[in-house]
């Protein structure tokens, strides 16, 4: 990109942009202060920060609020389609314009990224004259609202404060003349419903909005839920199915439909997802790594599994769990030595952790070393005597030599 040059704001992009406090998130330091420069001459007299990928964005985003978040797509840890999932799926962030900045807008991004309700594209390179044109479009459409957009945003609103009935007053006005019925009106009502508990109206409605708007993605992920809280798994997924046909770079919907077959006993199917969870780039926010974790062990994916417990460990490396399951997954992977290496550390953390001792003592049988074993065993059920797992295991592999 070249360069920004001094140029005088439209006179109302001055009023508008002044006060804004913006976001920038690239992983390339050049961009970053580039957009930084382009901002100040259009007038940005508020907070201007930078972070360096969606990881560290999120970070900044949970202690400093920001009115507009300038975000490139591709970058690592986590890309900007993750960190617009994250935002909008916060109260604090569901409706904060956030601008796009990527490359090239195939189809299967513009799928995902409307999906993730992003606000607007900027495709590099571009100009200082290109970037005011889309803040503005952006902050003109969040301020101004047409009629009835005003309606869905109060809707919206009110539905996220816990608020349903008012939400389906106004959104029964929406589905009326002069307004046309749309998708996302009947979507929404379908959450209100869902939300009340109401699940044969709810159904209806999303199959209605299905119906009205067969590319409206939210749809698909509120009717699969409602099914899969029913207990209709198949049709859950087959849900999930036509709406990942539709958005293919949807790696959130790709891990769902592993955790679908998973509970459907399809642990092959499960697997062949998770894998193309991770290969297209999911990241996870580090509160739900260690849940990952466990969903990718369960699948099979010992591999897998140890990368999300190891990046777990470093952001809470006093976490006897993870410890635990970190050894699980090393010794499923014959990684023997590099599992004992984990279940001493764990022991430095807390010494008298039976679940340690116990999962020592497993080790240990598998190396083949049953004195060792048999020690930590006994560790265990000095700690905790009538721990019946590690019972079990010594009364049917060590017979007599510990009285139980």
């Amino acid at each position: 990109m070249a360069r920004p040059k001094s140029r005088k704001p439209a006179k109302d992009a001055q009023n508008l942009f002044a006060p804004l406090n913006v976001l920038v998130v690239d992983d390339m330091p050049a961009i970053r202060r580039m957009l930084k420069q382009m901002l100040v001459l259009l007038g940005v007299n508020g907070r201007i920060g930078e972070a360096n990928d969606g990881v560290e964005a999120w970070d900044i985003l949970q202690h400093i609020p920001y009115d507009l978040v300038i975000c490139d797509i591709n970058m690592p840890r986590m890309n900007g389609l993750e960190l617009l999932r994250v935002m909008r799926a916060n109260p604090r962030y569901e409706t904060t314009p956030f601008l796009m900045i990527t490359g090239e807008v195939s189809d299967d991004v513009v799928a995902v990224a409307a999906e993730s309700e992003v606000d607007s594209y900027l495709l590099k390179p571009f100009q200082a004259a290109a970037l005011e044109s889309r803040i503005l479009e952006i902050i003109r459409k969040k301020l101004h609202p047409s009629g009835g957009e005003g309606l869905f945003l109060q809707a919206q609103k009110l539905k996220m404060n816990g608020q349903l009935e008012q939400a389906l007053q106004l959104l029964d006005r929406l589905i009326k003349p002069p307004y046309k019925k749309q998708a996302k009106t009947l979507s929404l009502a379908g959450e209100c419903f869902l939300a009340l508990g109401d699940y044969q109206q709810a159904e209806e409605l999303f199959t209605q909005a299905r119906e009205i708007n067969p590319k409206y993605l939210k749809t698909y992920q509120n009717l699969a839920s409602l099914l899969e809280e029913r207990g209709r798994l198949e049709e859950a997924r087959a849900c999930l199915e036509e709406a990942r046909a539709l958005s293919p770079l949807n790696t959130e919907r790709l891990f769902h439909l592993g955790q679908l077959c998973l509970r459907t006993g399809q642990q092959e199917e499960a697997q062949e997802y998770l894998r193309e969870c991770l290969k297209n780039g999911h990241t996870f926010v580090n509160s739900h790594r260690t849940e990952a974790g466990e969903i990718f062990l369960q699948a099979g994916l010992s591999a897998e599994a140890e990368n999300l417990f190891t990046q777990s460990l470093q952001e809470d490396p006093q976490n006897l769990h993870l410890y635990n399951r970190l050894g699980i997954a090393l010794r499923q992977q014959q990684k023997h030595r590099e599992a004992l290496d984990c279940y001493q550390k764990a022991l430095k953390v807390d010494p008298k952790s039976e679940k340690i001792y116990y999962n020592l003592g497993i080790l240990y049988f598998d190396l083949g070393e049953k004195d060792k074993s048999l020690d930590a065993f006994k560790k265990a059920l000095r700690i905790r005597p009538k721990f019946p797992e590690a019972l079990d295991f010594v009364k049917r592999n060590f017979q007599n030599q510990v009285s139980a």
